[in-house]
């Protein structure tokens, strides 16, 4: 990808006039007493976390995309560090100065400096909560001075961000996945999605940070949570994956409405989702159907808009693994398996690939990423811009 798209991102805020763009931790090469400086907001980078192959016997991986180089490290955590992540890295946020990726199969969490992707601690979870609680992290948030991660032992745990102590542990559903808070009032919670590993007994836990309660959501058309947003007015609209037919094609996957203990169908046919303000962006590929499609949903007006992508043509997109949206570009970032060119099918055990894209669907960019991609983190942060 070209570095073109960090200069965009800050001339769309504004910054006329604009000579030079350089982080905060840079030397100012203008000539103060000639030059005027300011500092704007940026997305320095993309983490993709990758969950590699068990049946193949790949390890997963975490892949880095600069957007002051303009160049991608398809495995940077063992560039850096000398070691593989292990199998099924499954999770990834930056939250303050460091990196935290969920290692499920390794039953860790790997804290990473942002800035290099040097390994700080590799937090074991079992050690955490012990052999009953600890095994599969899964999926990880952060709020205060905090980072919170769910276990498929039907826990979600939270660390310091300092020493990486277990600070607090919540009782939850069965096989706990993505969480989310909500802000909206006084009191602050946390919503956790229990997948019940698609058995078909899924639930909602709401804990209440402040009591340390925690109440299971039970609905009847709620079948496999998978994640979780709450919109700024603590509504929360929860991905289901549905269930398989006697054919064992996914039926019934996507994005529903839950209030109370109801949920109504808002984005039916979603089987990926990332949420940002008041939209949802969505794709949709089940087992079992005919290609995939992408839409984005306003929450203010309730009305779904189907998304039709263009002029990638070069860089098709196979079958969708994971979707983020830049806030802060405005970007749509689309991770993609490759074809298998024997079969013709998606392929498992290749690396895969990310498409740019802007808000309505037009192609920007592609770089590779590793073995089945999975989720997609943005880094931001601060950029000094160099007047004349």
């Amino acid at each position: 990808m070209k570095q073109y798209l960090l200069s965009l991102a800050v001339m769309a805020m504004g910054a006329g006039l604009l000579t030079g763009c350089q982080t905060d931790n840079s030397d100012n090469p203008g000539n103060p007493d000639n030059d005027m400086q300011s500092e704007t907001f940026v997305t320095k980078g993309v983490f993709v976390v990758n969950n590699g192959s068990s049946y193949q016997v790949i390890d997963g991986s975490l892949t880095y995309f600069d957007y002051t180089t303009g160049k991608a490290t398809a495995d940077v955590y063992k560039n850096v560090n000398g070691k593989s992540l292990g199998g099924t890295p499954n999770d990834v946020i930056v939250y303050g100065q460091k990196v935290y990726v969920v290692g499920s199969d390794e039953n860790s969490i790997y804290v990473l400096d942002v800035r290099n992707c040097k390994e700080l601690k590799q937090v074991s979870t079992t050690e955490l909560l012990g052999d009953a609680e600890g095994h599969t992290p899964r999926c990880i948030a952060a709020y205060g001075d905090k980072v919170y991660f769910t276990t498929y032992d039907g826990y979600v745990a939270a660390i310091d961000t300092i020493n990486f102590t277990l600070m607090h542990k919540y009782q939850v559903g069965s096989y706990p996945e993505g969480l989310a808070f909500d802000l909206s009032s006084a009191q602050p919670k946390l919503y956790v999605a229990n997948s019940d590993w698609g058995m078909g007994n899924g639930s909602i836990s709401c804990i209440d940070l402040a009591s340390s309660s925690v109440t299971e959501i039970k609905i009847d058309n709620m079948i496999y949570p998978q994640q979780i947003y709450v919109s700024g007015t603590g509504t929360l609209y929860v991905l289901d994956l549905g269930h398989n037919d006697e054919n064992y094609n996914q039926k019934d996957a996507g994005v529903y409405m839950v209030s109370g203990n109801n949920a109504s169908l808002v984005v039916p046919n979603a089987t990926g989702m990332t949420a940002c303000g008041n939209y949802i962006f969505t794709f949709n590929d089940p087992w079992g159907g005919s290609g995939p499609t992408y839409s984005v949903y306003d929450i203010q007006s309730n009305h779904t808009t189907t998304l039709n992508l263009s002029d990638d043509a070069t860089h098709t997109l196979i079958s969708p693994c994971a979707i983020g949206f830049d806030w802060n570009t405005g970007y749509i970032y689309i991770a993609s398996r490759r074809q298998n060119p024997d079969t013709g099918y998606p392929s498992y055990d290749l690396p895969g690939f990310v498409n740019v894209y802007t808000d309505t669907g037009q192609f920007l960019d592609s770089y590779d990423a590793g073995v089945e991609p999975h989720k997609i983190e943005f880094y931001r942060g601060t950029c000094k811009i160099i007047y004349q």
